[in-house]
């Protein structure tokens, strides 16, 4: 259990990395942080149980975090992308950098739950997205 202070800076910073992950991420070699980005969520045709969108977007705020095994992003403490570099599914998300400031994942949806179908983009707006993108590129298979 973190501490009182862990707890009111997490209550504050709801965009920042929650720290066990960020200590999860460190045991697998940090290469890359990224918190209090502004996120923007694409829908493209999605339908899942009970939810069906034609075009919609959101914004959100939150982080990301790039290790040697894995990328993680949340908006704001929700675990919105959990994408291990060495699963089988992870070559269906498609990545890329778009003006050197946002950095995209693309990917159909069903890939992850059969339920659903469309496409979903997600796109983190922030200056290090060309680094980030490096670092994905040279981690994915």
């Amino acid at each position: 259990m973190g501490t009182l202070k862990q707890k009111i800076a997490d209550f504050f910073r709801p965009t920042d990395l929650p720290a066990k992950t960020r200590i999860f991420m460190e045991g697998e070699g940090l290469l890359f942080a990224a918190e209090r980005v502004r996120i923007t969520i694409v829908y493209h045709r999605l339908r899942a149980p009970g939810r069906s969108f034609h075009n919609k977007r959101e914004t959100v705020w939150g982080s990301l975090a790039i290790s040697n095994k894995r990328l993680v992003g949340y908006a704001f403490k929700k675990k919105i992308i959990h994408l291990p570099f060495d699963h089988r599914k992870t070559g269906s998300v498609k990545f890329s950098c778009v003006n050197g400031k946002v950095l995209v994942a693309a990917f159909d949806p069903v890939v992850f739950n059969p339920k659903q179908s469309g496409s979903m983009e997600i796109r983190y707006h922030f200056n290090g997205a060309e680094e980030a993108y490096g670092i994905i590129r040279d981690l994915i298979p």
